[in-house]
């Protein structure tokens, strides 16, 4: 806890408290990040908690299998197609690859929005095989295939964002000499500036759900 406690104040650092910062209400509590202070609540009693909880298990069995493809264990095309993107992201440099599976990502996975009545958070593998997913569906993928080529559970976080204009939003966070941020509405990484307007209000990783208060 005491790491992830550390993060939080590095987020604090590089995301800007929106100025209308009390609003509540909503499935994505506000907060106002008014400085290091900022405290992490390990929460699961939330739907989006729950929803983190269910979606790492299935993360979990669906990483297994295609290691044990990569091993030689199938050979199923579909595990053929996730290992061609995985290596093509191992091929560059380890601090080159957020930038490729950003890149790369942008282009070939279109943002489809899911119904109003279903927020289905798809597998990675899913995701990658229909070309196709939300902001919930990108992060997953990002995530999974940095977590393929190298990159620890501890290196990343899910950010559930709240953006300017009040909508729910969520984005990948990533360590390195630079942290960066992978977020489907820009093309490149991006950094602290960029996201300017957002609000965190709760970040998720392999140890679980936190909301900042």
């Amino acid at each position: 806890m005491a790491a992830e406690l550390k993060r939080a104040a590095h987020i604090v650092n590089h995301v800007t408290a929106a100025k209308a910062a009390g609003r509540t209400g909503d499935a994505f509590q506000t907060v106002a990040l008014t400085g290091p202070t900022s405290k992490l609540t390990r929460r699961s009693d939330t739907v989006l908690a729950r929803r983190w909880a269910m979606a790492r298990a299935r993360l979990v069995v669906e990483a297994d299998w295609l290691s044990s493809c990569e091993r030689g264990a199938c050979r199923d095309p579909r595990a053929a197609t996730w290992l061609k993107t995985v290596s093509l992201i191992r091929s560059v440099p380890h601090l080159e690859r957020p930038a490729l599976v950003q890149k790369l990502f942008s282009r070939r996975i279109r943002y489809e929005r899911d119904p109003s009545f279903d927020d289905h958070w798809a597998t990675p593998l899913a995701t990658l095989l229909r070309g196709a997913g939300d902001c919930e569906d990108h992060v997953l993928l990002k995530r999974a295939v940095l977590m393929a080529a190298g990159y620890g559970d501890t290196d990343t976080r899910l950010l559930i964002l709240r953006t300017a204009s009040g909508a729910g939003h969520m984005a990948l966070e990533v360590d390195g000499p630079q942290t960066l941020v992978l977020d489907n509405r820009y093309r490149y990484p991006t950094n602290t500036r960029s996201m300017t307007g957002d609000r965190v209000a709760a970040i998720a990783t392999g140890q679980g759900y936190f909301t900042l208060n």
